[in-house]
């Protein structure tokens, strides 16, 4: 049988089969079209259900709120002014209407209540309690004495909560009249209680509507131990059959005229379509293939001419897409380089092919971010291609070049012998050096090179990618243009990636240690105090000391929740000795990374109320570099610790770069000489002209001097002379565990301390964070 009178008697038994199936199921059709425009309305019920209880959920909720946080009623609530809550109670519901206004402690007993049998002092069961940004607040269904209520409930704050605060809108007659009225369904609410069920509210006409006629949609209100409480929505499926008893008819006569007119047309188009159709077919097959040069030659003026020639726009926009494909796919589009793929790709290639040394460098731009800040993109992209360029114009590089990222490029070549890599990467870095010249103005821009050698480690681009990445990360670290990879960066980053989660369960489980270094008025001999060091009592290395983790942490940003962990345990001990009159001031070190916290005054504020630890016996120690960075944001930030009444000072001061600069304007209270200096006083006269300054420029503003790492008598004597204020060091003593700086305390003399707690007010709002001190 030929193809078009396959397709004709086809389409022909198919729409027979249809109409046939059709007539035959009509009186099922009006069954099911009723049962899915009840099915809507119930959905659109449901929904509209739903936005009344959410509409009522946020009018208590914003009435309720509104109650919270009136001062008078925090107030009543503070003395327990029974008369005064119910009459605000009664007040706060009828001004919205509500049906119920219950006031609970936070343990659920009544304590005033309006619209409701509830008595003071019974049990008031809260809806599920949820948290927000606002808060915690209570939101569900209840059931009272036989009715059923909408509750919201809020906490009263004062500051702390102190109590809940609920309202409710009643679920009555009136309410289902009017959803009923808006969604033209029945409406019953319904309570299940000691196992039965009772109807609190019903809009269904009695004895109207037979059980296998009606439809029905159940929302489950609130189910508890106690009680269920549901609502039903029900639509009659004889009103919803209506529209749809005449369609049957209708349906009918376009059975038997369509019927005998398609069967007249369904000759007439296979004869016409299966000869363009064979065609198309054919050219399909060939652009499937991959042969996007075939011709086709149909030439029609309906639809079959407009597909064949769309077909024809497709062939070219397939083949053009398919080489834009294979270019973005393999191409930088900025800059013409490979990318990453296709720079793997042949870098894998050339490792499979092995013979001579491979070399791979990847590179670096720095101060690219600036370039984009201060003269705008399309700067930073000319930039970017002049480059580029350079690079691939490089000798050795030939085209085994490629970016790998905005300001990242990457290059590889083949050497004679492992010595000629140092010089490689010193091209690279001379081709890079020069100023680049856009739009006449000339930018500089220096490049930072990481290389690495594939015989020194591993087969893969990936590994020798990465080998390189380490060296590059190295010799940014190191202020450095060049770096070539060593072996021992590699297990130093495998050892690194377990340490971070070491840490975090090293605070989780308090494995971390306190130890106390006691520092000494130089002239007396007295006590001043002691600065707080950190210890790790690892549960398999033993007892580390900082030099173990401190870096590291400082590196991954960890170290903020070190130092939130020694502040909240040093201030408690300070606290602890300052309450049995034994007052110590306590030095705590905080990096640069926390100088940068912009809740860092907030922090230590919080602590100090927390345990009650006057201000004065808190040293904050804070080093040079954390003023590098951004200088203006860390004055501010210290001024804003310094207004606590905290002490600041500025440790191992001399090693830095910054501060000379800032320290006139800086509220610091003392610096600290650090200890390399100190040990150089015996070992080096050119030391002593440089402490004496340091201990002048300290007492000419006003502050004083600590020296730090005082190992023999002596350096002491050197210090004493040269008026240094305050020694610390393993002369005097070394750190120690509490029992045993205790213990070393007892019989010696402390400086008299006089301090007082401070008080603070803490005001947050989104992301700011005010102090106000009393």
């Amino acid at each position: 049988m030929a193809l078009r009178t396959r397709i004709a008697l086809t389409f022909l038994v198919l729409l027979a089969a249809v109409l046939a199936a059709a007539l035959l199921a009509v009186s099922r059709t009006n069954q099911g079209n009723a049962a899915v425009d009840a099915e809507h309305r119930l959905d659109a019920g449901s929904a509209a259900f739903s936005q009344l209880l959410s509409s009522d959920r946020r009018v208590l909720r914003q009435a309720a709120r509104a109650v919270a946080l009136d001062y008078g009623f925090r107030e009543a609530v503070a003395k327990s002014d029974t008369e005064t809550l119910v009459s605000v109670l009664q007040n706060s519901g009828e001004r919205i209407h509500a049906g119920l206004v219950v006031l609970t402690s936070l343990n659920g007993q009544v304590i005033a209540a309006s619209g409701s049998h509830l008595k003071p002092g019974t049990r008031f069961r809260l809806p599920p309690v949820r948290t927000d940004a606002d808060g915690d607040y209570s939101t569900g269904v209840i059931v009272d004495d036989g009715r059923i209520y909408q509750l919201v409930a809020v906490q009263v704050k004062s500051p702390v909560p102190v109590a809940w605060i609920a309202m409710g809108f009643e679920l009555d007659a009136a309410k289902a009249n009017d959803l009923a009225q808006i969604t033209g369904l029945a409406v019953t609410l319904a309570v299940k209680s000691a196992g039965r069920w009772t109807d609190v509210v019903s809009t269904v006409p009695t004895g109207t509507l037979r059980q296998s006629d009606v439809q029905t949609r159940r929302i489950e209100m609130t189910i508890t131990d106690d009680f269920e409480a549901v609502a039903i929505l029900s639509r009659s499926l004889a009103e919803a059959r209506a529209p749809f008893e005449s369609l049957t008819r209708v349906l009918f006569k376009i059975a038997a005229l369509g019927l005998v007119a398609f069967a007249l047309a369904a000759f007439w188009l296979a004869r016409n379509i299966t000869q363009p159709l064979q065609d198309l077919t054919r050219v399909v097959d060939k652009i499937r293939g991959g042969d996007y040069d075939v011709s086709l030659h149909v030439h029609r003026p309906d639809e079959l001419g407009v597909l064949a020639e769309g077909l024809q726009l497709m062939q070219t926009a397939v083949q053009s897409r398919d080489q834009s494909i294979r270019r973005l796919a393999y191409e930088d589009s900025l800059t013409g380089l490979m990318n990453r793929t296709a720079f793997g790709a042949a870098l894998d290639q050339a490792l499979t092919e092995g013979g001579a040394t491979i070399a791979v460098a990847v590179i670096n731009l720095e101060r690219f971010r600036r370039i984009n800040e201060h003269l705008g993109y399309s700067v930073g992209d000319a930039v970017l291609t002049k480059m580029a360029a350079r690079l691939a114009a490089v000798p050795s590089v030939h085209s085994a070049a490629a970016r790998l990222a905005a300001d990242q490029f990457a290059a590889f070549t083949r050497l004679r012998d492992v010595s000629g890599l140092q010089a490689w990467g010193s091209s690279l870095v001379a081709a890079l050096a020069e100023p680049v010249f856009v739009e006449a103005q000339p930018i500089d821009i220096s490049a930072t090179v990481g290389l690495a050698l594939a015989t020194a480690s591993g087969g893969t681009a990936d590994e020798l990618m990465r080998c390189a990445d380490l060296a590059l990360e190295r010799a940014r670290r190191e202020k450095r243009a060049l770096a070539l990879y060593e072996q021992t960066f590699k297990p130093a980053a495998r050892d690194q990636l377990s340490l971070l989660g070491e840490l975090r369960s090293a605070v989780e489980h308090d494995e971390l240690r306190l130890f106390f270094q006691p520092k000494i008025e130089l002239l007396t001999g007295r006590v001043t105090g002691a600065e707080v060091l950190l210890r790790w009592q690892h549960p398999t290395r033993g007892l580390l000391g900082p030099a173990h983790f401190i870096p590291f942490a400082e590196q991954t940003g960890f170290i903020r929740q070190l130092t939130r962990w020694t502040l909240d345990h040093a201030i408690a001990q300070g606290a602890e000795w300052h309450r049995l009159g034994l007052a110590l001031p306590l030095a705590v070190n905080i990096s640069a990374d926390d100088i940068g916290d912009v809740k860092l005054d907030a922090r230590v504020a919080t602590l100090l109320m927390r345990h009650r630890l006057p201000p004065a016996l808190l040293t904050l120690e804070v080093t040079e570099s954390g003023f590098i960075e951004d200088p203006t944001r860390a004055l501010r930030m210290l001024d804003a610790v310094a207004a606590l009444g905290v002490t600041l000072s500025i440790d191992d001061f001399g090693t830095g770069y910054s501060s000379l600069s800032h320290l006139a304007r800086m509220p610091v209270n003392e610096l600290k000489i650090d200890r390399s200096f100190v040990l150089g006083l015996e070992s080096d006269p050119e030391f002593a002209p440089v402490v004496r300054s340091a201990i002048d420029m300290g007492h000419a503003l006003g502050l004083k001097v600590v020296a730090e790492g005082i190992e023999n008598e002596g350096s002491a004597l050197r210090l004493r002379g040269l008026g240094c204020d305050i020694a610390q060091g393993y002369l005097y003593a070394k750190p120690m565990p509490l029992a045993a700086l205790e213990l070393w305390l007892q019989g010696r003399e402390r400086v008299p301390v006089i301090a007082v707690p401070g008080d603070f007010k803490i005001e947050e709002v989104a992301d700011t964070v005010t102090l106000i001190r009393y």
